[in-house]
C-alpha cells in the first residue's frame, strides 16, 4: 500500500465513522484521547510503516498505537489486512486475529471476537468482505468465508462459511433472511476536495 492509498483510507475511516471529514476535523481526531478514529489513525500509519520497513516512524507510532488499544480494549495487530471505511463504534473487548482479511465499509461493534479454532489451526481465520457489519457480542471462529453484505446478529458464533447478502444469527449462526436493506451503511466515495 502506498502512502496516497493509505492517506485515502483514512479519511474514508473517518468520514465513515464520524460522517465528515476535513483537515481540521483530521488533527481533532488524532490528538483525540481514547477514539475509536484516533485508533484507527494510528493502525493504518503503523501498517503503511511497517509494510514500507521504515522502523523508526513504525515504532513511533505503535506507542501511542499500543495505549490506544488498551484505552479503547481493541486488540488489532498493525499487519493486519483491513480495507478502507472500518468502523468500530463502540470501544470495549474486540478482538481481531492477525491474520484476519477484513474487506472495505466493515462494521464491528463491541465484544466482538474474530479468531481461530485452536483445536485445529492456529493461523487459519476469517476471510471477511465488503460491507459486512458484525453485531454485539459476535465470534467469528475459525477458517471461515464471510461473503459481502452480511450482517451478524448479536452473540451469533460463526463456525461456517456464509454467502452473500444474508443475515445470519444464532449458536451456531444459521441463516435467517436475505439482506436486501443497506441502509446502515455510510457513503464512504470519494468526495472532491479532499
Amino acid at each position: 500500500m502506498n502512502w496516497n492509498q493509505t492517506v485515502l483510507y483514512i479519511k474514508k475511516d473517518i468520514y465513515r465513522s464520524i460522517g465528515d471529514y476535513s483537515i481540521g476535523l483530521f488533527w481533532k481526531t488524532f490528538f483525540s484521547g481514547a477514539s475509536t478514529v484516533n485508533l484507527l489513525i494510528h493502525y493504518r500509519l503503523c501498517h503503511y510503516f511497517i509494510g514500507k520497513g521504515n522502523k523508526p516512524f513504525y515504532y513511533l507510532f505503535l506507542i501511542k498505537f499500543k495505549k490506544l488499544q488498551v484505552r479503547c480494549g481493541i486488540e488489532l495487530n498493525p499487519r493486519t489486512e483491513i480495507g478502507y471505511g472500518l468502523r468500530l463504534p463502540h470501544r470495549g473487548s474486540i478482538v481481531i486475529h492477525p491474520n484476519t482479511k477484513i474487506g472495505n465499509n466493515c462494521e464491528i461493534m463491541s465484544c466482538v471476537t474474530i479468531g481461530n479454532n485452536i483445536l485445529k489451526d492456529r493461523d487459519a481465520v476469517a476471510t471477511i468482505g465488503d460491507n459486512v457489519m458484525i453485531c454485539t457480542g459476535a465470534r467469528v471462529i475459525g477458517n471461515v468465508s464471510i461473503g459481502n453484505d452480511v450482517i451478524i446478529g448479536a452473540n451469533s458464533v460463526v463456525n461456517k462459511d456464509i454467502r452473500e447478502g444474508t443475515i445470519v444469527a444464532g449458536i451456531p449462526a444459521k441463516e435467517i433472511k436475505d439482506n436486501d436493506n443497506m441502509d446502515y451503511l455510510i457513503n464512504t466515495e470519494y468526495k472532491p476536495g479532499w
